[in-house]
């Protein structure tokens, strides 16, 4: 069985369902409303912005221009916890949106992104010298520190 290819209207169709569960949910319009406002008009721009990025992931169109890792790595306060949701929340909006072999894709991908800029972020923590706790620690997100090691430039 081939998958029937994803398309820019699948993107369209997943994202609007999601982000408009994102806006009203507990957990995560907090962290989304703070950072892009609460009415349509600031919205609007962030979706496409998003629809770009996953273009981008299964069309390679080009058209996204970002860095997710750092825009992540600046939100205080974010946990696995919310990865988690957010996960739910998509796969949620792909089941209302998509035939099964391209909602499994989408999770798939989405998945493995989430869980690269958890380990990103794992890193980030590990990486701060101020005590800082590492909430990705705890599922298993995390680098060895160079003080276990005996620092950057001990032999190991």
């Amino acid at each position: 069985m081939s998958l029937e290819p994803i398309t820019e209207d699948d993107i369209a169709a997943i994202t609007k369902v999601f982000y408009a569960w994102v806006r009203k949910d507990d957990m995560l319009a907090p962290i989304f409303n703070e950072r892009i406002g609460t009415d349509d008009a600031q919205w609007t721009p962030h979706v496409a912005h998003i629809n770009d990025f996953w273009s981008g992931i299964f069309l390679k169109s080009g058209r996204f221009k970002g860095n997710p890792m750092s825009k992540h790595a600046g939100l205080e306060g974010l946990t696995p916890e919310h990865f988690t949701r957010w996960l739910e929340l998509f796969k949620k909006a792909g089941e209302k949106t998509l035939p099964a072999p391209k909602r499994v894709h989408f999770n798939n991908t989405a998945n493995r992104i989430a869980q690269s800029l958890q380990m990103g972020l794992a890193f980030k923590f590990a990486q701060m010298e101020d005590g800082t706790p590492n909430p990705f620690q705890k599922f298993g997100m995390q680098r060895p520190s160079w003080a276990t090691k005996g620092g950057p430039n001990k032999e190991h």
